[in-house]
C-alpha cells in the first residue's frame, strides 16, 4: 500500500483532485442506493416471506455493473494518476481510504448475493427433485455463513435472516429427501386379525429408470448430509424386523417374492409361541432371493465394475446394520436344524456345504467382509455341535420326566432287570491281575446277585434309564469326542435326578406317604443299575475317561433313603399326637378316660392300616415291614414307658388297660401278613421288626396275672418277664396293681 501511495503522490499532476473525488462520490452513492436494495429484497424474501426473484435477479446484475465501476476506478488510479506525485498526502490519503471503504461494502454485498443465489438455486432444485444439487447448494450456503465476512458480521442483521433462512431450507429438504425415499421405498405392514396376530408385510421398491435416478440422487444427498449411514441402519432394522426375523424364526411364515412388481411379501403370526426355525435350505433360498432383488432394486446404485467411487457401497452399510444379528439368527436356525442321532447327521453334510457357499456369496456383494467367518466357524464344528445338541436335547427330555407326577407307577419284577452281566474280559495288566481274575472265575456268585425285589417305581423314573441305556449305546458308536460328551450327559442326567426330584416335589414327598415310598424306590431302582451301567459299556467307550458310576450309588440311595425317614419320622408325630389323647393311659377305669384312650389307640390302629394299604404294594416286602416295624415299636415304646410309671392302678384300670393293650396285639400281626410272599410268619416278623413287642406282650400278662404268675414269669431273674423288664419296674407295677400285704412283699423280696 506504500508504495501503491507514493505512486499517486507521484502522478497527482496527470489528473484533477476534482475529478476522482467525484467519482468515489458517485460510487459511494451507488453502493449505499445498493445497500438498501439488498437489504430491501432480502428482508422483504425471508423476513416478510414475498417472492421476489426478479428483484434478486436485477440485485445480482447491480452488484456486478458497480464491481466493474469499482474496477475501472481502481484501474485509473493506477495506470493514469501513477506518474503524477504532486497531489497532497491529505487528500490522497482521504480518497484511498474513500475506495477502500466501498470495497469493503461491495465484498459484503457480493458475499449476500452470492448466498441468496445459492439459496434460490438450491430452493429450484429441491422443487425438480434434483436432490444432488440442492444438497451441493446447501452445503455451499453452510460453508459459506461459517466464515466471516468481516470482522463485525455480528452487526450485520440481514446475515442473520440468511442463516436462520438456510437452516429453514435445510429442514425442509431433510423433510423431502424423507418423503421422497418412503415413495420409492414402500413399506405396508398390516395388522390382519388381533385374535390371531396375523401380520402381512409389503415391501415394495420403485426399479424404473426416473425412480433410480431419483434414488440415486437421494442416496448422494443423505451421503453429503451425513445421514446415509443411519437411514440404511434404520431400513435395515425394518428388514430386519418385518421380514428376516419371521422368515428365519416362524416355520410358519409365507413368504412370496416377485422380481418383476419389485415386491416382497411377508405373512406370519405375532403370537405364534409354539413356532420353530425355518429348515436352513428355505432360509437360505429366501435370503439369498430377498438380497438379490434389494441388489437390482437400489443397493448396486454405486457399484460399476472397475470403477471406484465416491460414495459408500449400499449392501455394505446395510450389512454393517444387520449383518451381526442375521448371522446370530442363522446360527440359532442351524442349531435347530442339527439332528439329534448319528443316522441324521450325514444328510447334515448337505447344509454344510450349502452354508460354506453362502458365506462365500455374501462375502462376493459384500453383505459381509471377508474378515468374519463366525458362520463358517461355526458350521465346521459340526460334531461338537451335534454332540452339544444331543446331550441338551437328552437333558430337557430328562427334566421333563422328572418333573411328571411319579405316582404313576410300574411294577419292577424279581428277575434281573439287567440281563445278564458281560463276563470279565481278560487283563494284559500282568501275572498278579490274571491270577485274581482267575480267582474271581472260580467263585460262582448266588443267583441273587444284582436281583431287585419287586416293588413299584415311577413309570418317568423306567423311561429315564431307558434314556441312559439308548444314550450310552448311541455313545459307543459315536466318534470319541462325542461318545465322551454322551457319556458325561448321562452322568449329568443323574446328578440333576438328585437335584430336580427333591426340588420340584419337595411338599408331595413330605404330605404323602405313598410318593415317599415310590420315590425310595426310584433311589434303589437307580442305584441298583448304576452299580454295573459302566461296566456294560466301558469296553466300547473311550479309554481316556472312566467310565463308571459306582461314585454316584451312595448319594443315590442317601436321597432315597433320607426322604423315607423323613417320611417315618413325620408319621411318627401323627401317631403321638394321637396317642396323646389317651392322657397318659391315668385312671382308664373312668368312663369318659376309657373312651378317649380307645379313641386314641383306635385311632393308631387305623393310620396303621392307611400305611398298610399305600405302602405293602409299593415297597419291597422286607422293607416294608421294617418300615412299619419301626413305627409299631415307636407306638408300643410309648405305651408301655406311660404304663409303667403309673403309681396306682386298680384292677379295674388293669382290666381296661389289658382291653386296649389287646386292640393293638390283635391288630399288629395282621399289618405283617402278605398275600404274595409265601412262608411269611407273623410272629416271627413281630419280633424280628419289633424289638419291644415281647415287652409289649409281657406288660399286658402283668396286667392280667396274679402275684404268683408274675413271680413265676421273673423265675429268679431267668423267666420270660426279667427279659423284657427291670427289677425296678416289675416291682413297680406289682406296687401299682396290688396292695401292700405280706404275700406281695414276698414277692417283692424275690425280684431282684
Amino acid at each position: 500500500m506504500a508504495s501503491f501511495v507514493t505512486e499517486v503522490l507521484s502522478s497527482a499532476g496527470k489528473l484533477e483532485t476534482q475529478e476522482i473525488q467525484g467519482k468515489m462520490e458517485v460510487l459511494n452513492k451507488k453502493l449505499t442506493d445498493m445497500k438498501m436494495q439488498v437489504h430491501d429484497s432480502i428482508h422483504q424474501q425471508y423476513v416478510n416471506f414475498l417472492p421476489r426473484l426478479k428483484t434478486a435477479q436485477t440485485l445480482s446484475d447491480n452488484v456486478v455493473s458497480l464491481s466493474k465501476e469499482m474496477t475501472e476506478v481502481a484501474d485509473k488510479i493506477e495506470n493514469e494518476i501513477k506518474s503524477q506525485l504532486n497531489m497532497s498526502t491529505g487528500v490522497f490519503q482521504t480518497l484511498n481510504t474513500q475506495y477502500q471503504e466501498a470495497s469493503e461494502v461491495l465484498v459484503v454485498l457480493d458475499k449476500i448475493v452470492q448466498i441468496q443465489n445459492t439459496l434460490e438455486c438450491a430452493t429450484l432444485a429441491n422443487k425438480s427433485k434434483d436432490f444432488a444439487k440442492a444438497a451441493e447448494a446447501l452445503l455451499e450456503i453452510q460453508v459459506s455463513l461459517s466464515k466471516p465476512i468481516t470482522e463485525d458480521d455480528s452487526e450485520i442483521k440481514i446475515l442473520s435472516a440468511l442463516h436462520e433462512e438456510s437452516c429453514v431450507q435445510k429442514e425442509k429438504f431433510l423433510f423431502d429427501l424423507g418423503d421422497q425415499w418412503k415413495e420409492l421405498i414402500v413399506w405396508d405392514v398390516t395388522k390382519v386379525s388381533e385374535k390371531t396376530g396375523e401380520i402381512i408385510c409389503k415391501l415394495k421398491l420403485e426399479k424404473d429408470a426416473d425412480s433410480l435416478e431419483s434414488l440415486r440422487g437421494i442416496v448422494i444427498a443423505m451421503h453429503k448430509f451425513g445421514i446415509l449411514e443411519s437411514k440404511m441402519q434404520h431400513f435395515g432394522n425394518q428388514l430386519l424386523t418385518y421380514i428376516l426375523n419371521p422368515l428365519i424364526t416362524d416355520s410358519d411364515c409365507q413368504v412370496a417374492i416377485s422380481p418383476n412388481s419389485s415386491t416382497i411379501q411377508v405373512r406370519y403370526f405375532s403370537g405364534n409361541k409354539q413356532s420353530t426355525y425355518q429348515h436352513p435350505k428355505e432360509v437360505f433360498s429366501n435370503f439369498g432371493n430377498i438380497l438379490h432383488l434389494l441388489n437390482d432394486c437400489f443397493l448396486k446404485l454405486f457399484n460399476v465394475e472397475g470403477r471406484k467411487q465416491p460414495y459408500p457401497n449400499l449392501m455394505e452399510l446395510l450389512g454393517s446394520a444387520i449383518s451381526s444379528k442375521v448371522l446370530e439368527l442363522i446360527k440359532e436356525c442351524l442349531k435347530a436344524a442339527i439332528p439329534t442321532n448319528n443316522s441324521e447327521l450325514e444328510s447334515f453334510k448337505d447344509i454344510v456345504l450349502m452354508t460354506d457357499t453362502v458365506h462365500c456369496k455374501w462375502v462376493e456383494i459384500h453383505f459381509i467382509p471377508p474378515s468374519n467367518n463366525v458362520l463358517v466357524d461355526f458350521i465346521q464344528n459340526i460334531n461338537v455341535l451335534f454332540a452339544n445338541k444331543k446331550c441338551q436335547a437328552i437333558l430337557e427330555r430328562a427334566r421333563k420326566l422328572m418333573t411328571t407326577e411319579i405316582h404313576n407307577t410300574v411294577k419292577v419284577s424279581s428277575d434281573k432287570p439287567l440281563g445278564e452281566l458281560p463276563p470279565l474280559g481278560p487283563d494284559s495288566g500282568g501275572g498278579k491281575k490274571k491270577r485274581k481274575l482267575d480267582l474271581a472265575n472260580e467263585v460262582h456268585l448266588s443267583s441273587n446277585t444284582f436281583r431287585l425285589p419287586e416293588c413299584h417305581i415311577s413309570v418317568c423314573v423306567q423311561e429315564l434309564m431307558n434314556v441312559a441305556y439308548d444314550t450310552l449305546t448311541e455313545a459307543t458308536e459315536s466318534s470319541e469326542q462325542c461318545a465322551i460328551q454322551l457319556f458325561f450327559a448321562v452322568r449329568n442326567m443323574f446328578e440333576l435326578f438328585c437335584s430336580v426330584i427333591p426340588t420340584f416335589h419337595r411338599d408331595s414327598l413330605l404330605k404323602f406317604p405313598q410318593l415317599s415310598a415310590i420315590f425310595h424306590n426310584n433311589c434303589m431302582f437307580i442305584a441298583h443299575h448304576l452299580m454295573t451301567l459302566g461296566h456294560q459299556f466301558s469296553k466300547n467307550l473311550p479309554t481316556n475317561i472312566s467310565s463308571t458310576f459306582v461314585d454316584l450309588v451312595p448319594k443315590v440311595r442317601k436321597l432315597g433313603a433320607e426322604h423315607f425317614l423323613q417320611q417315618l419320622a413325620q408319621q411318627k408325630k401323627i401317631m403321638t399326637v394321637y396317642l396323646e389323647g389317651a392322657k397318659g393311659f391315668v385312671n382308664v377305669s373312668d368312663e369318659q378316660v376309657y373312651f378317649d384312650a380307645e379313641k386314641s389307640i383306635k385311632q393308631t390302629l387305623f393310620q396303621f392300616q392307611h400305611l398298610q394299604k399305600v405302602w405293602q404294594e409299593v415297597l419291597p416286602g422286607s422293607i416294608y415291614r421294617k418300615a412299619v416295624g419301626t413305627l409299631m415299636n415307636g407306638v408300643i415304646s410309648d405305651i408301655v414307658a406311660s404304663i409303667v410309671i403309673l403309681e396306682d392302678i386298680s384292677s379295674d384300670d388293669a382290666k381296661h388297660l389289658g382291653s386296649l393293650l389287646t386292640l393293638i396285639q390283635d391288630k399288629a400281626g395282621g399289618l405283617f401278613e402278605s398275600l404274595d410272599e409265601e412262608g411269611i410268619n407273623v410272629k416271627v416278623e413281630l419280633q424280628r421288626n419289633v424289638p419291644k413287642w415281647l415287652r409289649f406282650c409281657e406288660l399286658i400278662s402283668i396286667l392280667n396275672a396274679s402275684l404268683l404268675e408274675i413271680a413265676d414269669r421273673w423265675a429268679d431273674g431267668k423267666g420270660p418277664l426279667a427279659n423284657e423288664f427291670s427289677a425296678t419296674e416289675v416291682k413297680q407295677m406289682i406296687r401299682a396293681l396290688f396292695q401292700n400285704t405280706e404275700r406281695r412283699a414276698n414277692i417283692l423280696t424275690k425280684i431282684k
